[in-house]
C-alpha cells in the first residue's frame, strides 16, 4: 500500500522537471537567430621569397646624453620626456649673469688692447702705423741726419769731435728707442690677440648657457629641473632620434652568405603583431663574433608615425633573393588580434573556427600567415573583434 501511494508522487515530480515539448524546440531556433553574417575570402597559396627567421632589438638610430657646457643655476628646462625637438632647440638654460659679465669684461680688454694700438674694427696689424712706433722712427731718423751733419763738419774741421761723439750717441739712443717702440707695439698685438681669445672664450661660455639639441629627435629622459645647480659636464636630458631606428640582428654563420647591404628584412613585433614593418640592411659586421659564431648586422627601419619603440623585440625575416618557398596569403582584413597574438577565422559550414597565427611579409595587398591553414579555405574578412571560437556564422 505504501508503494503504491508513492508511485503517483514520484511521477508528478518527473513531469514537473521535464521542459514542455515547444521550449525544447525553440532552443536550436534562437541559436540559430544570433548566426553573425560574415565575408569571407579564400586562403591563396603562392610562391615568395624564401627568408630566414631570425629575432633582433630595435635600437635609436642616435642615442645623446646632452650635457651642460658651464656650470650655473638652471633657470629653465624647457622639454620633458617625449618631447618632439629639432636641432637647435633649447633644452635647458643656466644663469647666464655671471658669464655676461665675463664677457663684458673681456669685451672692454679687447677695446682697451685695440685703442693703445690706434686700431679701428677691420684694420690691418701694421707695428709702422702705431703712433709710437712712428714717433720713434721720425726720432731715429732725425739722430741719424744730425749725426751725418756732424761727422760733415767734424771732418771739415769747422766742429770739435765732441759734437760728433754727441751726435752718435743720440743716434744710437733714438734707434735703441725705435726698436724698443717696435717691441712694444708687437707685444700689444700679442696682448690684443690673448684679449680676442679671451673673449671668444667668454662668448663660447655666454653661448653655453644654453643647452640646445644636437640633432632632431625625442626625449628620452630629463636629468635637471629649475633652481638646481648644474655643474661642467651634467647630463640634463637624454636624446634620442628615433626615425629610423636600428635592428640589430645575429646572423648564424650558415646563414651568414645570405646577407648583403640594401637586403630586405621583414619584421613584426610583440606591441603590434597584425603590422608588418620593412627594413634595410646598412651595416654589416667585418668578422664573426668568436663566442657565438654568429654575424652582427644592422638594419634601418622607417619609424615616421613613431609605433615602434627602442628597446622593443623583433621577429625578424631576412629575405633571401634567387629563392622562392610557398607562402599562406589572406587579406590584411582576416587578420586581427587576441592579446598579444594573431588570429583569423576559419569558416567550415557555419562555424567559425579560431586559428592562433603569425605574421610575415605583406605581398601584393595581402598578408602572410604561417599557421594549420590549407589553400582554399575559407576566413572570414570582418566582425573579427565579435567572433569567438566556435561561433555559428552565415556567409554573405
Amino acid at each position: 500500500m505504501r508503494l503504491l501511494y508513492l508511485l503517483p508522487i514520484a511521477t508528478l515530480v518527473a513531469c514537473k522537471g521535464a521542459p514542455p515539448p515547444s521550449a525544447a524546440a525553440a532552443a536550436p531556433a534562437a541559436k540559430a537567430a544570433v548566426a553573425t553574417v560574415v565575408s569571407v575570402a579564400a586562403v591563396k597559396e603562392e610562391k615568395l621569397p624564401a627568408v630566414i627567421e631570425l629575432s633582433g632589438t630595435l635600437e635609436a638610430d642616435e642615442r645623446s646624453e646632452v650635457a651642460a657646457s658651464s656650470a650655473g643655476l638652471v633657470t629653465e628646462v624647457a622639454v620633458g620626456v617625449g618631447s618632439k625637438v629639432k636641432k637647435g632647440d633649447l633644452l635647458v638654460r643656466v644663469d647666464r649673469r655671471d658669464a655676461a659679465m665675463r664677457l663684458a669684461q673681456a669685451t672692454a680688454a679687447t677695446a682697451q688692447a685695440s685703442a693703445r694700438l690706434g686700431l679701428k674694427a677691420g684694420d690691418a696689424f701694421s707695428p709702422n702705423k702705431v703712433p709710437e712706433v712712428q714717433a720713434a722712427h721720425e726720432a731715429a731718423q732725425l739722430a741719424d741726419t744730425e749725426f751725418k751733419r756732424a761727422k760733415a763738419l767734424v771732418e771739415g774741421g769747422s766742429s770739435p769731435q765732441s759734437v760728433l761723439d754727441q751726435a752718435k750717441s743720440r743716434q744710437e739712443q733714438a734707434k735703441a728707442q725705435f726698436e724698443a717702440a717696435m717691441n712694444g707695439a708687437k707685444t700689444s698685438w700679442a696682448a690684443l690677440q690673448a684679449a680676442k681669445a679671451a673673449q671668444d672664450l667668454t662668448e663660447k661660455a655666454s653661448a653655453d648657457t644654453d643647452v640646445i639639441a644636437p640633432f632632431d629627435g625625442t626625449i628620452d629622459a630629463k636629468r635637471v629641473a629649475p633652481g638646481e645647480f648644474a655643474t661642467m659636464g651634467k647630463v640634463v636630458a637624454v636624446l634620442v632620434r628615433t626615425d629610423p631606428l636600428r635592428l640589430k640582428i645575429d646572423v648564424p654563420e650558415a646563414n651568414a652568405g645570405a646577407v648583403a647591404i640594401d637586403g630586405e628584412v621583414l619584421l613584426t613585433v610583440g606591441a603590434w603583431p597584425d603590422r608588418v614593418f620593412t627594413g634595410k640592411i646598412k651595416r654589416i659586421a667585418a668578422a664573426l663574433k668568436p663566442q657565438s659564431r654568429t654575424l652582427a648586422i644592422e638594419a634601418e627601419v622607417a619609424n615616421a608615425d613613431g609605433v615602434l619603440k627602442p628597446g622593443f623585440f623583433a621577429h625578424a625575416a631576412l629575405v633571401v633573393p634567387g629563392k622562392d618557398a610557398t607562402a599562406l596569403l589572406v587579406p590584411p582584413s582576416a587578420v586581427g588580434t587576441s592579446g598579444s597574438a594573431a588570429r583569423l577565422f576559419v569558416i567550415e559550414g557555419n562555424t567559425a573556427i579560431e586559428r592562433i597565427v603569425s605574421v610575415g611579409r605583406s605581398w601584393q595587398g595581402l598578408v602572410e600567415v604561417r599557421a594549420k591553414l590549407k589553400a582554399g579555405e575559407k576566413v572570414a574578412t570582418d566582425h573579427l573583434d565579435t567572433l569567438v571560437d566556435g561561433a555559428h556564422v552565415t556567409i554573405k
